[in-house]
């Protein structure tokens, strides 16, 4: 088989959300919290994920901070459920905003 013949194309998203209460900018729910709540979700949902913790930096209306940030990876995902997975998880969170990217890859299991 070609190499070219192992790849398939597909939409890969990702969902940025940092652990900052919007009303207290204080870290309420730590990495572990998100981490079992993601879990509970996705089994629900059958929803393939993986799960980078990183440090993330923003102005908002009190000024720049820092904080916890979060990158949920989703591929074999529709746009729509991708979509009510991010909204879901913000409300959870109760953050201001979180991010989605969506873009084209090529992938294959080996």
């Amino acid at each position: 088989m070609r190499q070219e013949e192992l790849f398939n194309r597909s939409m890969k998203y990702e969902i940025f959300i940092g652990i900052k209460d919007k009303d207290s900018y204080e870290e309420i729910l730590n990495v572990d919290d998100f981490k079992a709540m993601l879990t509970e979700i996705c089994t629900e949902k059958q929803i393939s994920f993986s799960l980078l913790t990183q440090l993330g930096g923003y102005t908002h209306n009190k000024g720049y901070t820092t904080e916890t940030s979060l990158r949920i990876i989703l591929i074999g995902i529709d746009e729509a459920e991708a979509l009510r997975l991010g909204e879901r998880l913000k409300e959870k969170i109760n953050t201001d905003t979180i991010m989605i990217t969506k873009s084209e890859i090529e992938s294959a299991f080996l």
